[in-house]
């Protein structure tokens, strides 16, 4: 079985800034939807690495919790709100999401998630992952992530692992079919 934790820490040892600095597209969405709703808005950041997107949401006035099973990463964020004004609004937490995320029931406004759903996750975990996320979101909760579809250009390339996904020579990628991800937000009570 691979150890995920060990994977993701050597990645942010190789690249420390693999996805920049500036907050992704769907963040920008995401917060444009969140400021209409009366304070305090909690956002999870599931998989949220160094923390570029959990920086972000915080600088827009929103409680972050960001949670990564990457030690490395979690450092990399903790590092970078050393002394900072943003120490106060994100609570960095090490976690394997698929044990269970460590939040109560009904306790954030929205769950991110960029490019998290898509990595070497089985179907079973999937369904976890979303009952999950249904779980810590509040009843008018939002779930925002970005996935593969199945006509990204790395689809199919590779060693099949199970349907939709594929070992490629960098990573593991799951890939999505809008049926099936519809399906599984819906079992999952979205």
């Amino acid at each position: 079985m691979t150890d995920w934790a060990k994977v993701w820490d050597e990645t942010y040892q190789r690249q420390p800034n693999i996805y920049g600095e500036a907050p992704s597209r769907l963040a920008t969405e995401l917060a444009n939807l969140l400021r209409q709703r009366t304070p305090p808005v909690r956002v999870l950041d599931l998989g949220c690495g160094y923390g570029r997107d959990s920086l972000y949401f915080a600088r827009q006035g929103f409680e972050v919790v960001a949670l990564d099973c990457s030690p490395a990463a979690i450092a990399m964020l903790q590092e970078r709100l050393a002394g900072s004004e943003l120490a106060g609004q994100i609570k960095p937490i090490v976690a394997d999401a698929l044990k269970g995320i460590p939040a109560p029931e009904g306790h954030f406004d929205a769950v991110y998630a960029y490019l998290f759903f898509c990595l070497a996750f089985t179907d079973a975990d999937l369904t976890r992952l979303f009952t999950e996320c249904a779980r810590v979101l509040k009843p008018d909760g939002l779930l925002a992530g970005t996935v593969r579809s199945d006509r990204d250009p790395s689809y199919g390339k590779g060693e099949l692992v199970e349907p939709d996904m594929f070992a490629l020579p960098n990573a593991v990628r799951h890939f999505f079919r809008k049926e099936y991800l519809r399906r599984k937000l819906a079992e999952a009570g979205f």
